[in-house]
């Protein structure tokens, strides 16, 4: 069997350095974050995205508001502001992709509880991978 050898353009070839560090970034973060699915975790870049007006790779205030905005999330500029600060570990006023799905894997490990008849074995098992992460 060959391997496939083509880039991400389908021009064939090696993938470039770029195109290797993306791909090797998306399997850490897979790993990394388990308790989502590979789908699951591209739904949360796809919004990500889809705010991230300037394309710079971060969420700022304004693009948050934004988001909250056009998905109807109730919020106050103090919420606003608390939110920032408990998702933004650098503390630079912006948040990242995986700032993102670390503050999305922290809100999956404070549930209360899970409903296995939603959810299913796989679901619950998420929740309590999440758990255990979380409580390390």
């Amino acid at each position: 069997m060959q391997e496939d050898s083509s880039d991400s353009n389908g021009e064939g070839g090696a993938l470039t350095a770029n195109e290797y560090a993306s791909n090797t970034t998306k399997r850490q973060v897979y790993l990394e974050f388990s308790e989502f699915s590979p789908a699951q975790i591209r739904k949360i870049e796809d919004i990500f995205n889809q705010y991230d007006a300037n394309k710079d790779g971060y969420l700022c205030r304004n693009e948050l508001k934004r988001m909250m905005i056009k998905r109807r999330v109730p919020w106050t500029e103090n919420s606003l502001s608390q939110l920032i600060d408990d998702v933004d570990k650098d503390k630079d006023g912006k948040l990242t992709f995986r700032e993102t799905l670390e503050y999305c894997q922290r809100a999956l490990a404070k549930q209360e509880k899970v409903d296995f008849n939603k959810v299913g074995i796989k679901g619950v098992r998420d929740f309590f991978e999440a758990k255990a992460k979380y409580f390390k």
